[in-house]
C-alpha cells in the first residue's frame, strides 16, 4: 500500500466531506478512491470515515489520524520543496484565514494575477478576524492584523496598515471637529471591539515626541469593522480604523479625516503559521503575493506607512 497516497486521498475526503468530490478533485475514479480508503482502514484496523448517502464524516479515530497525517504530509511537502529548489512548481491546496476587509479590498482584487502565475495552487480563504484555530479549521496559515495574541506564534510581517481617524461631514457640522485627542471625550465615537479582549480597542495618537491614548466610550462599539465604517458614514460618531477599510468613503467625501496632525500609527500585518512553522513552496509564494498585494494597494491609494 502506498501510505502517502492513501493519506492524501483520506484527507481530501475528510476536507470535502464527500468521496465523489474528492475523487474528482484528485483525478481518481470513485472506485479507485474507495479502494484506497478501504485498504488504508484495513491496514490500520480502524474505521476512519462514516460513509452515508449524504457524504462522509470522520470517526473519532479518523479525526486523530487526520490531524497527524496532515502534519506528516506537510513535512513531506516541505522536504520535497527544499530538495526540488526554486524550479519546483507550487501546487496543492492552501487554506488560509484572512480578516474580511483585507480579503475583500486588498487580496481578492489581486487574485487573478496569482492564479495566472500559479495555476496549480488551490486556495481556500476563510474570512475571519479571530485568533486562528489551526487544528479545528485545518489552517495552513492565518493573516493577523495588529498585535499577536500570543508572542510565541511563528509569524512573518507581510505588510503595514496605517490607521486613520474619520468622521462624516454631517457629524462635524453638528458637533464640530476635535482639535486634540483630549477633545474626543466630548464627542460620540464608534469603537471597534478587539477579538482578543472583547473590549473596544484603544486609540493611540502621536505628534512629535508626544503620545496620547483614548478609549472610545460610545455610543456604539461593534465587532465587525465594516459595520463601524457604515455607522460612522451615517454620522453616529468619530471612528479610528485601518486605512484601507475606508478609502472608498474618503475618496467619495462621505468620511473626512480629523486630528490629521495627530497620527494614529499603524498595524503590522503578519502571516501566522501553525506550531512547527512549516513553509512549503505553495505557502512561500502566497506570502510573497501578500506582500506585493499590500504594496500595490498602498501605492494605488497613496497610503503612507506611518509609525
Amino acid at each position: 500500500m502506498n501510505q502517502i497516497r492513501a493519506m492524501r486521498v483520506f484527507l481530501r475526503v475528510a476536507e470535502l466531506g464527500s468521496l465523489t468530490a474528492a475523487s474528482a478533485d484528485l483525478g481518481y475514479s470513485h472506485g479507485m478512491a474507495s479502494s484506497i480508503l478501504s485498504e488504508l482502514e484495513s491496514y490500520l484496523g480502524v474505521r476512519l470515515l462514516e460513509r452515508t448517502t449524504r457524504g462522509a464524516r470522520l470517526t473519532e479515530e479518523g479525526a486523530i489520524y487526520a490531524e497527524r497525517a496532515r502534519g506528516i504530509l506537510a513535512q513531506i511537502e516541505a522536504l520535497e520543496d527544499d530538495v526540488g529548489g526554486a524550479e519546483k512548481i507550487p501546487r496543492g491546496t492552501l487554506r488560509v484565514q484572512i480578516p474580511p476587509g483585507l480579503l475583500r479590498l486588498v487580496v481578492a482584487p489581486e487574485l487573478p494575477g496569482f492564479f495566472a502565475e500559479y495555476p496549480e495552487v488551490r486556495l481556500e480563504l476563510m474570512a475571519r478576524n479571530v485568533v486562528p484555530d489551526f487544528v479545528g479549521d485545518r489552517l495552513d496559515a492565518a493573516v493577523f492584523v495588529g498585535d499577536l495574541p500570543d508572542s510565541a506564534m511563528v509569524a512573518r510581517n507581510v505588510g503595514l496598515v496605517p490607521l486613520i481617524t474619520l468622521a462624516a461631514p454631517g457629524y462635524l457640522a453638528r458637533r464640530g471637529a476635535p482639535e486634540t485627542p483630549a477633545d474626543l471625550a466630548a464627542h460620540d465615537t464608534v469603537g471597534v471591539m478587539a477579538s482578543a479582549t472583547g473590549r473596544a480597542s484603544p486609540w493611540t495618537f502621536r505628534k512629535g515626541d508626544a503620545t496620547e491614548r483614548f478609549t472610545p466610550l460610545g455610543p456604539l462599539i461593534v465587532e465587525e469593522v465594516g459595520a463601524a465604517v457604515t455607522a460612522a458614514t451615517g454620522g453616529i460618531g468619530i471612528v479610528q480604523l485601518a486605512s484601507y477599510l475606508a478609502y472608498n468613503e474618503v475618496r467619495s467625501g462621505r468620511l473626512v479625516p480629523v486630528l490629521d496632525d495627530w497620527r494614529p500609527g499603524a498595524f503590522d500585518v503578519r502571516l501566522v503559521l501553525p506550531p512547527g512553522g512549516l513553509r512549503p513552496r505553495k505557502l512561500r509564494v502566497f506570502e510573497d503575493f501578500l506582500v506585493a498585494a499590500s504594496e500595490r494597494f498602498r501605492a494605488r491609494w497613496g497610503i503612507r506607512d506611518i509609525r
